[in-house]
């Protein structure tokens, strides 16, 4: 068994480790920081995302094997009916996820349309979508990976990996609205006071919202 110092030094790891890696993926977004370098003005646009997307997902996998996992017993558990109430936000939040690629593109999030013939990412990035599940929340997909987050049983470990996850999800969608804000102006005021961030209760009949006929 570990002793306290020992817990906290890992714990503490754990945290250094997964918050550096939140701040390197956030500097790194193409509507981050990294916009202001220039390499998004070369002909590397068109594979930006597709680079990014492979690096997160290499990083990430480098990143869960050096963590220093806990060993010890779960700090929380969804035992008997709780059981019933974490199959429910990992469902939900599955859909969350769906609904919102619907509409933003799962090829278009991994980069994928720069193999294709048309490398420009279009869809949903330039028009605000209001309708959909975006007609009920704001950030359905921030919500999603939040419920997936805490879906499961956590360790010392799980628990302080979550915490930052979380606030990265969170202040992410804070972000968001802010580059969102710059880009739509007034239009994108108007949707935010009839549409909530997070919860899914409409404040006005925006969901009705049919979209764009295509």
């Amino acid at each position: 068994m570990d002793s306290d110092g020992d817990a906290f030094a890992r714990l503490f790891t754990t945290a250094i480790l997964w918050g550096s890696w939140c701040v390197v993926h956030s500097l790194l977004n193409e509507e981050g920081p990294i916009r202001k370098t220039g390499i998004l003005d070369t002909g590397f646009k068109r594979y930006y995302r597709l680079a990014y997307s492979i690096f997160a997902a290499l990083s990430l996998t480098g990143l869960w094997w050096i963590t220093p996992w806990d060993n010890g017993k779960a700090l929380w558990q969804w035992t008997g009916n709780l059981h019933y109430i974490r199959l429910l936000l990992a469902i939900v939040g599955i859909i969350l996820l769906i609904l919102s690629f619907q509409y933003i593109g799962f090829i278009d999030f991994l980069g994928l349309r720069a193999l294709g013939t048309h490398g420009n990412r279009k869809r949903g990035r330039d028009r605000l979508i209001t309708w959909g599940i975006y007609g009920w929340i704001r950030h359905p997909q921030f919500l999603g990976g939040l419920m997936l987050l805490w879906a499961r049983d956590l360790k010392r470990t799980d628990f302080v990996i979550n915490i930052v996850l979380s606030a990265y999800l969170i202040i992410g969608a804070h972000i968001e609205e802010k580059r969102l804000l710059a880009k739509f102006g007034k239009q994108y005021v108007a949707y935010m006071k009839k549409v909530p961030r997070f919860l899914p209760i409409p404040r006005s009949s925006a969901h009705t919202d049919p979209g764009p006929k295509d």
